[in-house]
């Protein structure tokens, strides 16, 4: 004889699903697995009305488990519908094996792990990726932008590591539309010529300051450096 037959044999073992265990306990679906064995083999002739008599004592036998935890585990399966139950005298119960209830639950389970699955696939795909810089240039061009602020917003979230914050960015393209918004809203703040005043205010907030200076550049002002003077603004006259 072969020996996984005989090792192996459901004469010799109880098959327990590992979905039952990790939800019921192994010793709640062992004795399970020892009552639906009694049902199937007919190991009693006592059978009511689909009840089948089992003795507490056998089952003991069987699954090497004390009455206490026996008790147990038949109570925490009458409670999940799994049985129906009839106590008996002198360690005996008639047990109903309810079979649907046991398929329904392990087919409700499968249905959810496929919908964690496709949820977890989901959320897999829309993986944030970040644009180039050539991404970005062309989304600035596709919503009418045709500064160079797409260069000032890709090297800001390069150096930030494409975070919002604390948290990483989801959407580049949504934060490319805000970009863009702010960057008008602040050029509207600033005065339409150059003032020394403002310069240093903002001095310390380097893109503010840049885009300062590109507001002043679009209004035809011109800078220049000198080593005594440092660098001066002045307008462009054939602006």
């Amino acid at each position: 004889m072969n020996t996984n037959n005989l090792l192996l044999s459901t004469k010799n073992y109880f098959i327990l699903h590992k979905v039952l265990i990790k939800q019921f306990g192994i010793e709640a679906i062992t004795v399970l697995a020892s009552l639906i064995d009694t049902e199937e083999c007919k190991y009693t002739d006592s059978i009511k009305e689909d009840y089948v008599l089992n003795d507490l004592n056998k089952i003991s036998t069987n699954t090497t488990l004390s009455a206490a935890k026996i008790k147990k585990s038949i109570n925490k399966l009458y409670k999940a519908h799994f049985i129906d139950v009839i106590v008996e005298k002198n360690n005996k119960i008639c047990v109903k094996i309810l079979h649907n209830n046991i398929l329904n639950y392990l087919a409700k389970d499968n249905i959810e792990t496929e919908i964690k699955k496709t949820k977890k696939t989901i959320l897999k795909s829309k993986k944030f990726k970040k644009p180039s810089r050539q991404d970005l240039k062309k989304y600035f061009l596709e919503i009418g932008e045709k500064t160079n602020e797409f260069e000032i917003m890709f090297d800001y979230y390069e150096s930030k590591g494409w975070k919002v914050g604390k948290t990483p960015m989801k959407c580049w393209k949504s934060a490319a539309r805000n970009w863009v918004r702010r960057a008008k809203n602040e050029i509207k703040e600033f005065v339409d010529y150059y003032d020394k005043d403002i310069e240093k205010k903002i001095g310390n907030d380097h893109e503010k300051l840049s885009k300062y200076h590109k507001h002043l550049r679009q209004l035809g002002w011109i800078s220049s450096y000198s080593p005594t003077a440092g660098t001066t603004w002045r307008k462009n006259k054939k602006k």
